[in-house]
């Protein structure tokens, strides 16, 4: 059969934020039986000079990521060197290191985009895996420079979580304190500094590590993993309180602890979990808030077992899922099982509309512990990264050719759709407030059957805190979208910050993003 490339934007706008789709001949050739428009389609693979370990899509439309070390380094030097990757040029696209670096170690940091689009970073590893640091730096896309931030944290953070707040404040939870020591305090950075009163303790022996948070629509953050117990802290108070509070039975994720499995916000309330664990499971779940019995329930399974894998919001509410591994021995007892035939190179799709889940074309490199996924504003799917971990956890590295200083380009199969060209924004606004109903001019507005915001991304190790979508009311005009940003009210749903912001045609075919900013 004849392949086509992905359906094309007749108008591009803003150069310097869309990520140029690939070319036919930048296109990785599928098999004869393969369906574009079913499977979806890989680029060929690229280089990225080092690990994507650490990634967040900036308002700019680039990248920033670091790794642990630059090749033939120590496993942990004092420090790592960001870079950031700008696709705007076209694949393999231009990267550059950050005009200064961070005084310490950013691997293994929990980070996340703060309102004004700058990304906050805590904690880092000190000389061990395990022994985190106990300080934080934010980034400055407009300077290009990293600022340490004032006061130490309450002890070392290594796999710690941060979250941005809908106050603008940042929640950083647990990790690994100087000593490797599970630190089991949480606090709360605010305009430049961590807030000296606010310091919530961990009510349970053992909290874990890299959690799996989200703000909710009540203004809490909901802890869904890696622990089976899900709970919710009130961040004015401290307190912790349980999933269903008239049955503890009822709190608790039906698959048991799930470690290196992705937790999505996929909608207002709504999450799922999605596999993990030694060994790794099929199974995913599903959470209602908005039910009043709010308790985890079964979706269907996907067709792999994973583990260390990824999953990202796509802009028509679909959860792609990619890499990870199947199996649960090799040289890392199951951590990380890099047993041929045990990586899972085959996407998936999950429809939250039925539950199932469609399985997609294969990448052609092995993303497991250390890889990232993120989404591009041309709505094609980053994934990268891979490897750079001591398997036994003895201070000796792995085994180099399991190192994927590399990506590839996924494009989804909406990108293949139809017969003519892709919705196209030709205007809309830098920045919107909330409640305002703004304009979008676009071709073809009597075809539009939505307007969705996806909030930045922000991921590593298996989760992307900072995903969200928004499903916004709009009306069509003659050659323009009246739309309307969601109320001041709903703060909790859409905190302030950076979303990239797609119009689809009534079959489900997105347009390249508009980048804009809610305050």
């Amino acid at each position: 059969m004849t392949l086509r490339a992905p359906r094309r934007t007749a108008v591009a706008i803003r150069p310097v934020i869309v990520v140029v789709l690939q070319t036919l001949a930048a296109i990785a050739p599928a098999p004869a039986s393969a369906q574009p428009s079913v499977q979806g389609q890989w680029s060929a693979k690229f280089d990225t000079q080092n690990l994507m370990m650490h990634a967040t899509l900036l308002p700019s439309g680039k990248v920033l990521f670091w790794s642990r070390r630059e090749v033939g380094e120590v496993l942990n030097p004092p420090n790592c060197t960001p870079r950031i990757w700008d696709p705007s040029p076209g694949l393999p696209g231009v990267i550059t290191e950050t005009l200064n670096k961070p005084t310490y170690n950013l691997f293994c940091s929990g980070h996340t985009l703060l309102s004004d689009g700058r990304v906050f970073v805590a904690g880092g590893v000190s000389k061990r895996d395990g022994e985190g640091v106990p300080l934080a730096s934010v980034y400055d896309p407009a300077t290009n420079m990293w600022t340490q931030q004032q006061g130490d944290m309450s002890g070392g953070r290594w796999y710690p979580t941060a979250v941005m707040l809908p106050d603008g404040g940042v929640l950083v939870s647990f990790g690994g304190d100087e000593n490797g020591n599970p630190n089991n305090t949480q606090q709360i950075w605010r305009d430049g500094h961590f807030v000296p009163t606010v310091n919530f303790v961990f009510p349970m022996d053992v909290p874990p590590y890299y959690p799996r948070m989200h703000v909710v629509p009540d203004g809490r953050v909901l802890m869904t993993g890696p622990l089976a117990l899900t709970q919710f802290l009130d961040t004015t108070s401290g307190q912790w309180t349980f999933l269903n509070d008239s049955d503890i039975n009822l709190s608790s994720r039906l698959n048991n602890f799930r470690d290196y499995a992705p937790s999505v916000l996929y909608d207002v309330g709504k999450i799922l979990f999605i596999g993990g664990g030694n060994a790794p499971t099929k199974e995913a779940e599903i959470l209602d808030l908005n039910d009043p019995m709010r308790r985890w329930k079964r979706t269907d399974d996907m067709n792999f077992a994973r583990r260390q894998h990824n999953a990202t919001l796509l802009p028509d509410g679909t959860v792609l899922v990619m890499g990870g591994t199947q199996g649960n021995g090799g040289e890392s007892n199951g951590f990380n099982d890099l047993t041929p035939g045990q990586p899972i190179h085959a996407a998936e799709l999950w429809n939250p509309k039925t539950g199932h889940w469609t399985t997609l074309a294969e990448a052609s490199v092995d993303r497991c512990y250390h890889s990232t996924a993120l989404l591009l504003p041309d709505a094609t799917v980053l994934s990268a990264g891979g490897g750079e971990y001591s398997p036994r956890n003895d201070g000796q590295q792995n085994d180099p050719n399991d190192s994927h200083r590399d990506a590839q380009i996924y494009s989804p199969p909406y990108l293949f759709k139809g017969t003519g060209e892709r919705p196209v924004i030709t205007s809309a606004p830098d920045n919107v407030t909330y409640g305002q109903t703004f304009t979008v001019a676009t071709s073809h507005p009597n075809e539009v059957g939505q307007v969705n915001w996806v909030r930045l991304s922000s991921v590593t190790h298996s989760f992307n805190d900072n995903q969200r979508i928004i499903f916004l009311k709009f009306t069509a005009a003659t050659a323009s979208l009246s739309v309307t940003a969601p109320a001041p009210t709903d703060i909790n749903v859409c905190p302030p910050g950076h979303y990239m912001m797609f119009v689809l045609d009534t079959a489900g075919v997105p347009s390249v993003a508009k980048i804009l900013r809610i305050h």
